[in-house]
């Protein structure tokens, strides 16, 4: 049979589609003889035969390379007896596989996800680390339970395999081993081995033990479910890995009841599997000899640091019906870095030590607290600007995504009043992370800590940090300059991600289609300015937005806002919306106590007309007024753009070891406070944050300030600014003993920033 499919494959397309009318003359012919020989319900019975007997007969000779793989997938896996073979795994294996290793690869691609993308993971990372000296530039790679050799061949597209030293496939089963051993010949590979050996005992020829403690990377693609002797497999990896190696690991899997132990120290997004998603999947695979016990991960977890982890679904088949529960795990040795090391890189960091404390508060005793934090995965990334926090604790949860994908706050007239040296240790709000940047490109502080209770707000900036260490201009220009990137996803994958935490990279893998349109339109945000786009749409403002954004005299942009677009803005419809608390809080991040701040001195339009109206005679979009051509535009310009998104700005940072600086907390403002010692901070720009309380209850905010006082030196200066002309919390600074004074008030028809969103600007400083 397998000859005639070979003979009918070899005749033109046009040919085997003759075979199709062939048969249904057949079929008439044949029907016309049985209904003249049988009576009407046999006639049916016979009909209906013949067409399921002649229809399957001619996809399988006229499509046989479509629906080869499949039938002999489904035949292989469901109806073909494995037999018994005892204890024998080997035997097992070699009865399941042996007739469908020439077409495993073809018939695993929708199965077997995720491969890839750890092959990815774990070369950008072996880039990172050879690239700052700490792997050897040749290291050798082992991949366990590999198969055919799809992984080393998939491989090489990211890290070419004639940069390793060495390359050894392990695997029990020889059909697959002897598929592999042609393909790297096919290759001409002189530097991959392949072992048909158990993976808990293999040894080299002629190199017995002198693997131990070498290996830069081990790989386990879809096997250690399948390895009887998995607890011996992974202190095997243990004892091959080196100090600076990586392990990466793709799998089915299962969660527990509860949550795993490994979380209690790097908690996972969307690791918990449903009652009926544990118990299915673990009996439907248990049928094909592999183990889904939760324990297993768990083991697995607990001998190596993570570096990264990802939980994802593979909706196989029938997309979200079917919801097969897989991983993608990088981990590490413990040895790679624990927090002694990471303290000693950072001595002055004294405050990062009492940070962690406050963040792990459900450690009883310093020895569990340094324990945790020596397994937490911040502990193991390369770059060290993010600071332990638990994403679980309620305060997080709250937030599904960043309020703010752009800083309002104008950091020019911050830079007037801040006169930052390189001495000077700062305590700033993260936002979307545009004004930490610039204090960062303009005076170089000592140190920035950014604090934000919104995790996500600290992705963004963790993102930015990111790619300005590791990314061509052009790239992070068009993700953070034009709002998108079509292949952000490959970028995270490829060039990003051993520069992210491992709870940035789970959010921004989950949230990988935020460049896909235009970056500025995604979070809280961005409601607005799809509002204010739909807006000068149904208008037909789009030309006079144009014209003005593009505007070369301040004569030209204010005589159009005032004749074409102030008139649209102000509407009554625009009004009852800027009236509504839901509105400015979701979409302009307005709390109902910053509103009631201002509503004391003038109404929602009064103050939104203080705000805008003096927006075009004081400086242009087109070559400085960045904001507002970013909510009228989506994007920015080149001409028309924060400072660390020009070429000069973005390769300073790059290379002046300005980031160094930055410390991301993900936590309250009063726990930061009283995290650092006395006497520790210089400056610190709290932005608006202090209009969000209420005057009624204000313990936490005089607290604060206490705090404030505490952390500060002498001479230290505190900046804020208020949708309030005279905050009330003012004087709350004078009985704490700071001098308060104002920097800016606004007046109607002058602006007193670039931005001019808010109606004062104020310093405090401790005598």
């Amino acid at each position: 049979m397998s000859k005639l499919h070979q003979d009918i494959q070899c005749l033109p397309l046009s040919v085997r589609l003759g075979f199709i009318s062939v048969s249904l003359l057949t079929i008439y012919i044949v029907q016309l003889q049985i209904r003249f020989f049988t009576n009407d319900h046999y006639h049916k019975i016979a009909s209906m035969s013949l067409y399921v007997i002649v229809g399957a007969s001619m996809l399988c000779l006229v499509a046989w390379d479509q629906v080869r793989i499949p039938f002999m997938f489904m035949y292989s896996c469901f109806f073909k007896r494995i037999g018994h073979h005892g204890n024998d795994q080997q035997s097992r294996l070699e009865s399941f596989y042996q007739d469908q290793a020439k077409i495993y690869d073809d018939s695993r691609g929708a199965l077997l996800r995720g491969r890839k993308t750890m092959l990815k993971l774990c070369a950008a990372q072996l880039k990172e680390q050879i690239a700052t000296g700490m792997m050897n530039k040749r290291p050798i790679w082992i991949d366990l339970g590999g198969g055919t050799g799809w992984n080393i061949e998939t491989m090489n597209d990211s890290f070419p395999i004639d940069q390793f030293e060495q390359v050894i496939l392990v695997d029990l089963t020889p059909s697959l081993c002897e598929v592999a051993r042609e393909r790297f010949a096919n290759k001409g590979w002189k530097n991959v081995t392949v072992l048909c050996q158990d993976a808990a005992s293999f040894q080299m020829p002629g190199l017995e033990g002198t693997l131990e403690g070498r290996v830069g990377l081990i790989t386990v693609s879809y096997a250690l479910s399948m390895m009887d002797y998995y607890y011996p497999v992974v202190d095997r990896i243990q004892s091959l890995l080196s100090p600076e190696g990586i392990v990466g690991v793709v799998d089915f899997y299962v969660s527990g009841r509860t949550n795993a132990p490994a979380e209690k120290w790097s908690p996972q997004q969307n690791r918990q599997c449903n009652w009926f998603t544990r118990h299915f999947w673990q009996a439907w695979f248990e049928l094909d000899h592999i183990n889904l016990t939760p324990g297993r991960r768990d083991y697995l977890e607990y001998k190596f640091g993570t570096i990264k982890s990802l939980n994802r679904r593979n909706h196989f088949i029938v997309p979200y019906l079917i919801q097969m529960p897989y991983y993608i795990w990088l981990g590490c040795s413990p040895a790679r870095q624990n927090e002694l090391s990471s303290l000693m890189e950072i001595p002055d960091d004294t405050d990062s030590v009492a940070s962690g404390i406050s963040n792990l508060s459900s450690f009883n005793s310093a020895n569990s607290l340094l324990a945790s934090r020596r397994r937490s995965s911040f502990s193991y990334q390369n770059k060290q600007w993010r600071l332990d926090y638990n994403p679980a604790l309620a305060c997080h949860t709250q937030f599904r995504s960043y309020i703010y994908a752009f800083t309002w706050e104008d950091p020019r007239v911050d830079l007037e009043y801040l006169n930052l040296s390189k001495d000077d240790v700062m305590f700033v709000i993260t936002s979307a992370g545009d004004n930490a940047l610039e204090y960062a490109l303009q005076a170089q502080p000592k140190r920035i800590h950014c604090i934000d209770m919104n995790p996500c707000q600290n992705h963004l900036l963790e993102l930015k940090l990111a790619g300005i260490t590791c990314l061509e201009y052009t790239d992070f220009w068009r993700m953070f300059g034009d709002g998108n990137h079509p292949h952000f996803s490959t970028l995270l994958h490829d060039i990003i991600s051993p520069h992210l935490s491992s709870y940035a990279f789970q959010y921004w893998s989950h949230n990988k289609d935020r460049f896909s349109y235009r970056f500025y339109k995604t979070g809280y945000s961005g409601l607005a300015l799809s509002i204010l786009e739909w807006w000068i749409r149904m208008q037909g403002l789009g030309k006079d937005i144009d014209a003005m954004t593009n505007a070369t005299t301040i004569e030209e942009q204010t005589a159009i806002w005032n004749t074409k677009i102030r008139p649209a803005i102000f509407s009554p419809m625009i009004q009852k919306v800027l009236h509504n608390p839901m509105f400015m809080w979701n979409a302009l991040g307005v709390p109902v106590n910053q509103m009631n701040m201002f509503l004391k001195e003038c109404t929602t339009q009064e103050y939104i007309e203080n705000t805008l109206d003096p927006i075009p005679s004081h400086s242009l979009f087109s070559n400085d007024q960045y904001f507002y051509y970013l909510c009228l535009k989506q994007r920015y310009s080149k001409n028309s753009c924060p400072s660390y998104l020009t070429k000069e700005g973005f390769e300073k940072l790059k290379s002046s070891g300005a980031l160094q600086s930055f410390r991301l907390h993900t936590q309250s403002i009063l726990d930061a406070l009283r995290s650092m010692s006395d006497g520790y901070l210089t400056r610190l720009v709290v932005m608006d944050h202090m209009d969000w309380f209420d005057p009624e209850s204000c313990q936490e905010l005089n607290e604060e300030i206490m705090e404030m006082k505490r952390a500060l030196q002498s001479g230290g200066q505190v900046y804020w600014r208020s949708a309030g002309t005279k905050p009330w919390y003012n004087t709350l600074f004078v009985k704490h003993g700071f001098k308060v004074e104002p920097l800016g008030i606004r007046q109607p028809g002058k602006a007193i920033d670039r931005v001019n969103m808010y109606a004062s600007f104020y310093r405090a400083v401790k005598p």
